[in-house]
């Protein structure tokens, strides 16, 4: 009976979450769960839907609505892939929902412990009273294989469509990348009005103005109550599950439990039709002409492995032999050979290093930066909590170096295709080709 509480304990922060979800909310059960320990199969395509909402939450990278279960149960696998999951019974399960609910019970269960899950989702859910932005600075660099490169040096292009119609979406994407600047632009603008205006009317030691949400709320706090009421109705329900917590992982050892005594009996099965087919077949061939030919091969196979045995015994003391002969005369003149291209390689690569030490992929709270005060100096109780703070100047720093990166790599494959354009061309006759005008 208490497992049956911590598990309503559970569905009820789950239920905080994703009060909106329909599909998500019919999980939300008790009796879910226990269907999924019994490995019904009635429980898992409520799984999948409830596994796919958590994850898109967490992710926060599917922008639309999907409501194919095959979908779902796609991005599932990926993403729990992506955290690291081993158990590969969960990756073989069909992709139409209709089996596989313990596997589902268990890969649920190992995120919540592997990632926190429901600290995640709360974190999410919470009313965030900073001022944030999000920061990325890191950048993944995709190699052109060999196969790419052949194929634009032959002039051919894996993607059969018109050049008027790229051209097209190119126009559109830069249309909708100048509006989300300006619109970039005006959220600053305002921010910087409100941090500017409500300066020294923050209680906080590390910022002295407020934020957007503190100005709302002080304009006006009715706003505000019902989300501040289903957060602490949250925030009671996941205290109650970590009270009752210690109870439901044993019950997840039950689980467990079950899923390998099912699996011992399938091996115990399998294992029996494979030694009644190996004595028939016994029945049906000779029992000593089998043995006898086993025991010669095997001895073959022993004599063949002794004599690569030995060879390889005496040519790894010829190898070892000149790599000590060469060693002394490397190591008297170990010095020469640093060049100095050699030591620019060595600090490039270092710099590399470091730079890839700095890049974040984050959210960063924003904030006004006195103009009084010193750009090496901070106060004492600001020093210690701003330790990893950036200023903008940083941040712009690193972003036109990435440009000018991404800059040069882009040059390089223009003169790529520039290259495969002209060996194409060669090949027809009578054909000219005009550049476009330089703008």
């Amino acid at each position: 009976m208490k497992v049956k509480e911590a598990i309503a304990a559970l569905c009820r922060v789950l239920a905080g979450v994703c009060p909106g979800d329909g599909a998500a909310a019919s999980a939300l059960s008790p009796e879910i769960f226990r269907k999924a320990k019994f490995d019904r199969n009635e429980a898992t395509a409520e799984f999948w839907k409830l596994l796919h909402w958590l994850l898109r939450l967490v992710n926060e990278d599917w922008p639309c609505e999907v409501t194919d279960l095959s979908e779902q149960i796609e991005y599932v696998k990926a993403a729990v892939c992506y955290y690291g999951y081993g158990f590969m019974d969960f990756y073989q399960l069909p992709a139409d929902g209709t089996l596989g609910s313990r596997e589902l019970l268990l890969a649920f269960s190992w995120l919540l412990q592997r990632i926190h899950l429901l600290e995640q989702l709360l974190n999410l859910h919470r009313l965030h009273v900073e001022d944030q932005a999000s920061l990325c600075t890191c950048r993944q660099t995709i190699p052109i294989s060999s196969t790419e490169r052949l194929d634009i040096q032959d002039g051919r292009h894996p993607v059969g469509m018109d050049v008027r119609y790229l051209q097209f979406l190119q126009g559109k994407l830069l249309f909708r990348w100048r509006s989300l600047y300006s619109v970039q632009q005006e959220r600053c603008s305002a921010l910087y009005k409100i941090h500017l205006y409500t300066r020294g009317c923050s209680s906080s030691r590390s910022f002295d103005h407020l934020s957007a949400t503190e100005t709302l709320l002080i304009q006006d706090p009715k706003q505000y109550t019902e989300h501040l009421e289903r957060e602490n109705m949250q925030l009671e329900a996941y205290l109650e599950w970590k009270q009752l917590e210690s109870l439901y992982w044993p019950w997840m050892q039950s689980v467990l439990s079950a899923k390998l005594q099912d699996t011992q009996e399938l091996l115990n099965v399998n294992a029996v039709s494979v030694t009644d087919y190996s004595l028939e077949q016994r029945r049906n061939f000779g029992e000593s002409d089998i043995f006898r030919e086993t025991d010669k091969l095997s001895g073959e196979l022993l004599k063949l492995q002794s004599e690569l045995q030995d060879r390889r015994t005496v040519k790894d003391e010829k190898i070892k032999d000149q790599e000590q002969g060469m060693g002394d005369l490397a190591g008297q003149h170990q010095v020469l050979f640093l060049t100095q291209h050699d030591l620019e390689q060595k600090l490039a690569a270092l710099q590399a290093r470091v730079n890839q030490k700095r890049r974040r992929h984050c959210r960063v709270r924003l904030a006004l930066k006195a103009n009084s005060t010193p750009v090496g100096t901070k106060p004492p109780s600001v020093q210690q909590h701003n330790s990893e703070s950036l200023t903008a100047l940083e941040v712009i720093t690193q972003l036109k170096d990435e440009a000018v990166a991404l800059k040069k790599e882009l040059q390089e494959l223009q003169q790529l295709s520039k290259e495969a354009l002209g060996e194409a061309l060669e090949k027809l006759d009578g054909v000219i080709c005009i550049p476009p005008m330089q703008r």
